[in-house]
């Protein structure tokens, strides 16, 4: 529903293989056993600008092969060795920075956590 509200082609969900492929694929694990309680929103998006996934400027090129996928929300329970990131990427050196930020994104608590909403609300246009 998400994907075609915004006019994006559905046909990918069902056939992610259509979508471009990066070159490298690497995890980025959990470091000990608990909750996740936070995950640095900042540090996610500068890994995914290292990867080539966003813009710095306006004349930046986006490679829509590479990005970042998060395996795990605020409040899932973790296990050390568990997959947290899943890093997609077209260049080792931008692995490597993006492999330094991720590792730092993620906050783990001993005790569990509420769930962050999916939704908070829903803005109407005219």
């Amino acid at each position: 529903e998400l994907v075609e509200a915004q006019g994006g082609n559905v046909e990918v969900i069902d056939h992610p293989e259509r979508l471009p492929q990066a070159r490298m694929k690497e995890d980025v694990l959990v470091e000990r056993d608990g909750f996740v309680a936070q995950v640095h929103a900042m540090l996610v998006a500068q890994a995914s600008l290292e990867l080539g996934a966003g813009r710095a400027r306006k004349t930046d090129v986006i490679d829509a092969a590479v990005g970042i996928e998060v395996r795990h929300k605020v409040g899932d329970p973790v296990k050390a060795g568990d997959v947290m990131f899943t890093i997609h990427a077209n260049d080792e050196a931008a692995l490597g920075r993006a492999r330094e930020l991720l590792k730092q994104a993620p906050v783990y608590r001993e005790r569990e956590q509420q769930p962050l909403p999916m939704f908070y609300d829903t803005i109407y246009g005219d």
